[in-house]
């Protein structure tokens, strides 16, 4: 009866961590945040968009750059694996 027990713990628990680290990927939730120098490339009222180095659009919120302009801003370095799949 207490072995009974023993092994559906343990298979509950190994479900769990199945869905953790395969299912559920968390980390993509914790921001790496990265600064560097961005080219803005569009300025509404929500904030600035610029271009990284590379090629990837980001939302650096609030600025007084103007499209054209080259700033130093901080973003999530991970939007680069987020978007990786989705840029041909």
């Amino acid at each position: 009866m207490k072995n009974e027990k023993q092994i559906i713990a343990g298979g509950i628990a190994a479900a769990i961590i199945v869905m953790a680290v395969a299912v559920f990927p968390f980390w993509n939730l914790i921001p790496n945040k990265v600064t560097e120098i961005v080219k803005v490339v569009a300025v509404d009222q929500s904030g600035c968009t610029a271009e990284t180095h590379d090629g990837f659009d980001v939302k650096i919120g609030p600025c007084n750059a103007k499209p054209g302009d080259s700033i130093s801003a901080s973003f999530d370095g991970k939007i680069r694996d987020r978007e990786k799949p989705f840029t041909p």
